[in-house]
């Protein structure tokens, strides 16, 4: 959907107006909905819901949203994301939106911010390959945000430039996370990323198999071992003058994880293309940050492969070499994202930032301690951890922290490396952020394992099935927080 945030405009050139209201609202500054609100007898309950016909715009539909203390950042979600569910099937060109609420933690100009970024990706669907439907592909519907008179239209155009700037670094993430794995392969993913930095202005270096055979990535290149298609290594730089603080951003890009010679079963396999949304986040965050030209200077790096079977896989009992010249007995080849992270974050150390973050769908077992709700975080931080998590609140983008004690690297231990690759069945999320551990000299490093919140298995009122942009928003929220010390 293509959002504005603009003042109230002639309501005649809408086709449909919606409203969403808390219980006990004050008096809202349009006309039109005060007569509706008046007409329909509407209190704002969290299950109520009408639509009524009118001259100008055709319709206009009352969503409630409960008690306004009660007023949450995914429950907003939920009702945004009707709106465009609702336009979609009505068949609606133009729309206008009501939100004259504040968010929890957020002022008017971020709550406005905050409501479009939501309502933007209301109607989103990946369908570039579905070639027979009974309705043709439609343009998108455009809505308009309607801001209060209070903000300056100055501030609106400004407020519009920093919405588009993170909404399409989500959308961005979505579709690279979203299309099928025999399209995004890893120098797909690499040229992704080229094409990102050649719109926004920012430098893209992409090493392929003889550049990282030459860094001696042990880990991406044994993961590699039992593809026919070749690894990429890439490096996306945003260096605006004057930054005075450098974070890092590193992802996993197993474009479709097997889980190789330890394989997996067949049920839902189809999903282990988004085995590779930490890379896409850190292409959105990438385009996002340079689009809002903001302050800091940051470093996107993301390792590329497929992980399968074959005769020149990797195997459990081997002992391999990571970039950084510790050694890995390798117990089982489906717990490769963290050797290929184990070389990208020694990358990312070597450049000495003030900051690592690392997105990947890691582990299945932050999926069952955490659900679907919020990303795991592990950090050795405690400030880079509380800022993080302040905010996801913040953008309802959540990530939740969890230990990363040293008495979990004895999950670890080898009798015959430096490590194995993974520590067993319990505190698997945390065996495997301790193994990351190992290769990052930084002193402040946040790992968000993502297995969770990356993509949606079915439908839900806030989401639709696939991939959902996880990790964009709190980061750039987070760097935003920076630039504004």
């Amino acid at each position: 959907m293509q959002v504005d945030i603009s003042r109230v405009p002639n309501l005649a050139k809408f086709d449909h107006l919606f409203v969403l209201l808390a219980e006990g609202a004050a008096e809202v500054e349009l006309a039109e909905a005060r007569d509706a609100i008046a007409r329909a007898k509407f209190e704002g309950r969290g299950d109520e819901s009408i639509t009524i016909l009118a001259d100008g715009p055709r319709k206009i539909t009352l969503i409630g949203l409960g008690k306004r203390e009660s007023l949450t950042l995914r429950g907003v979600r939920a009702a945004l994301t009707s709106v465009g569910r609702i336009a979609k099937k009505q068949r609606d060109k133009k729309v206008a939106v009501l939100f004259p609420e504040l968010l929890p933690q957020l002022d008017a100009e971020e709550s406005l911010v905050a409501a479009a970024d939501m309502l933007g990706q209301s109607d989103y669907k990946y369908d570039p390959y579905i070639t027979v439907r009974k309705e043709q592909k439609r343009t998108p519907i455009a809505a308009t945000l309607l801001a209060p008179a209070s903000i300056e239209p100055k501030r609106l155009r400004a407020l519009t430039t920093r919405l588009k700037a993170v909404y399409d670094g989500v959308t961005t993430t979505r579709d690279v996370s979203n299309a099928p794995c025999n399209v995004m392969t890893p120098e797909a993913l690499a040229d992704r990323a080229v094409e990102v930095a050649k719109e926004t202005g920012i430098k893209c270096t992409v090493y392929g198999k003889r550049e990282i055979e030459r860094m001696k990535m042990g880990g991406l290149l044994a993961v590699n071992r039992g593809s026919v298609l070749p690894p990429r290594f890439v490096v996306m730089e945003h260096a605006p003058r004057g930054a005075k603080t450098h974070v890092a951003l590193v992802g996993k890009g197993i474009t479709f994880d097997s889980g190789g010679i330890s394989i997996k079963p067949s049920e839902k396999m189809e999903e282990m293309k988004f085995d590779m949304c930490g890379a896409a986040a850190v292409i959105g965050i990438m385009e996002a940050a340079a689009k809002l030209a903001l302050p800091v200077k940051l470093t996107g790096i993301f390792a590329a492969t497929e992980n399968l079977p074959s005769g020149s896989a990797y195997k459990p009992g081997e002992i391999i070499t990571m970039m950084n010249g510790k050694t890995v007995e390798i117990v089982n080849t489906d717990a490769e994202g963290r050797m290929i992270l184990g070389d990208a974050l020694h990358y990312a150390s070597k450049l000495k930032p003030d900051h690592i973050l690392d997105y990947a769908t890691l582990t299945g077992a932050c999926v069952v301690a955490l659900g679907s709700e919020t990303a795991g975080l592990f950090s050795n931080n405690d400030e880079l951890a509380r800022k993080l998590i302040e905010s996801g609140e913040r953008v309802g983008d959540r990530v939740w922290r969890l230990p990363a004690w040293s008495e979990y690297k004895e999950g670890i231990r080898s009798e015959w490396a430096d490590m194995k690759n993974t520590g067993g069945r319990w505190g698997g999320a945390i065996t495997a952020a301790v193994f990351l551990e190992e290769f990052v000299d930084c002193p402040s490093w946040a790992h968000l394992d993502i297995a969770g919140t990356a993509y949606a298995e079915s439908e839900t009122a806030r989401e639709a099935r696939g991939a959902t942009g996880a990790g964009v928003r709190v980061t750039i929220e987070f760097l935003q927080s920076l630039s504004r010390r």
